[in-house]
């Protein structure tokens, strides 16, 4: 195999289709696996990856698949377990597999051996080198070590990657940006149909599926811990905005319940802020956070905010004993609504409060614009008037009681925001929150719209339940 009929295969099926178990599982067996990777041979898939020789061995014996083979295994003194030496490269050679997967990050392997030369080893003998990598700087050492596939396999597996709950689209597209002629396969936590779509869509010439296809083991004990522990989940959610200062707690059975609510007017020190959500909080572990500005969502820093919110930026969200997640309230929204819409693969949300924020994202994962939280800066696009959505649109401009005429500008300003946020981010909802959003003269416009725009369920409390979804679900897995 070479790699231009390696992507011939891909463009006809572009699943590859892992079929790996854990040491002690009943599926553990070449003979079991061989029936499980034959079912998904069965459906149309033409490539498979598998683990260990012996395994390897028969199912390429009993189905004739090209294998992308690797070899687990751990050492003392290296933190790379994926084909981790030539010996394992070579233990490979002798299956006859069409492609050796091997840890493709710049971490030191076992006996200092390097990976472009355990590449060369696997280009003597005529197979491809697949490196499984975890951020985009493994990317580029790979490719430079003469690597025929990359993967983003590692993403989130290792010290130098964020954990996070869902898979990394975003190292997905910026491989893709970056090499657009290399092989990219995505991989890792791969579960759903639009997951596997919005690789594509970004750029992956397949995926690579294991556990949600051909691990009931697994899956069986995902799904049997989402039903008994995810239920009856009391947590705390804060809503900062440039007023007011709200507390929620809630309920989770399996569905929020807003058992209580208190808010205060901005206090204009920091210090007093985190001491009233402290005093809200008691006895909860878990804090939701939706807050203006940009906050880094692993550490909860305050990075970037415009002026109106007093001694702000600097600081940060974190409480000393308790599970924070804090996050921009356009994308904290978003996430909210997602839920929300579980119909909707994509949702965007365009809160118009005090100010104007955005934000988009799917059941799974919040569509920040870079890992340190920003957001999509709706509020500060100008139009062709000079002015900014925000200073026609935002409350505080509007007031509370605007004029017929400033009624009017923001039905066309409102309109024109909708049409930049479909534009821009293409999702299959638009969902409008936020006192101004929710105003009686601004509804005509969105019942206007038809089924591409949904009023906000949660009314005056979107930015509570999105801090509250944070909590519960920790999209960018800061807590995992």
């Amino acid at each position: 195999m070479n790699q231009n009929s390696l992507r011939a295969l891909l463009a006809e099926a572009p699943l590859v289709a892992s079929v790996q178990t854990a040491p002690g599982s009943p599926l553990d067996a070449p003979e079991v696996l061989a029936r499980l990777a034959q079912c998904s041979l069965n459906e149309g898939v033409r490539v498979l990856r598998l683990q260990g020789t012996a395994n390897i061995q028969t199912i390429r014996a009993q189905t004739g698949a090209p294998v992308i083979g690797l070899i687990k295994r751990d050492f003392q003194d290296s933190e790379v377990y994926i084909t981790p030496t030539s010996q394992e490269v070579e233990a490979l050679i002798a299956t006859g597999c069409e492609v050796i997967a091997l840890d493709g990050t710049s971490r030191i392997r076992p006996r200092g051996e390097k990976l472009p030369d355990l590449i060369q080893m696997i280009h003597r003998v005529g197979k491809l080198a697949m490196a499984d990598c975890d951020s985009i700087d493994s990317i580029r050492f790979a490719i430079h070590s003469g690597a025929d596939i990359v993967s983003t396999t590692l993403s989130g597996y290792t010290h130098e990657s964020s954990a996070r709950q869902g898979p990394d689209l975003e190292l997905v597209a910026a491989t893709a940006r970056e090499f657009p002629d290399v092989i990219l396969l995505a991989e890792g936590r791969y579960e759903t149909e639009s997951q596997v779509s919005d690789a594509r869509r970004l750029g992956a010439m397949g995926v690579v599926i294991g556990g949600a296809i051909n691990d009931p083991l697994k899956m069986t004990k995902k799904f049997l811990a989402a039903a008994k522990t995810q239920t009856q989940r009391r947590i705390g959610a804060v809503d900062l905005g440039g007023t007011w200062l709200r507390f929620g707690e809630f309920i989770f059975d399996p569905m929020p319940r807003l058992l209580r609510s208190e808010r205060i007017p901005l206090p204009p020190l920091h210090t007093d802020r985190l001491e009233w959500i402290e005093s809200q909080a008691k006895d909860l572990q878990q804090v939701g956070i939706s807050a203006g500005g940009v906050i880094d969502p692993q550490t909860s820093n305050i990075v970037e905010a415009k002026a109106f919110v007093p001694d702000y930026v600097g600081n940060s969200f974190s409480l000393p004993g308790r599970e924070v997640v804090a996050m921009n309230d356009g994308l904290a929204q978003a996430f909210g609504h997602a839920q929300a819409f579980p119909l909707s693969r994509r949702v965007a949300t365009l809160a118009l409060g005090t100010g104007v924020g955005c934000g988009v994202a799917s059941r799974l994962t919040v569509e920040s614009v870079d890992e340190r939280g920003d957001y999509p800066r709706l509020n500060d696009q100008t139009l062709s008037t000079g002015q900014t959505f925000e200073d026609i649109l935002g409350g505080l401009k509007l007031g509370a009681n605007p004029s017929q005429p400033d009624q009017a500008k923001a039905i066309e300003v409102a309109s024109e925001a909708y049409t930049m946020v479909r534009s821009l981010f293409q999702p299959n909802l638009v969902v409008v929150c936020g006192g101004v959003g929710l105003s009686s003269w601004l509804l005509p416009l969105w019942e206007s719209l038809g089924a591409s725009v949904a009023l906000s369920p949660y009314g005056a409390d979107a930015g509570l339940f999105g801090a509250a979804w944070l909590a519960y679900h920790d999209p960018m897995g800061a807590n995992r």
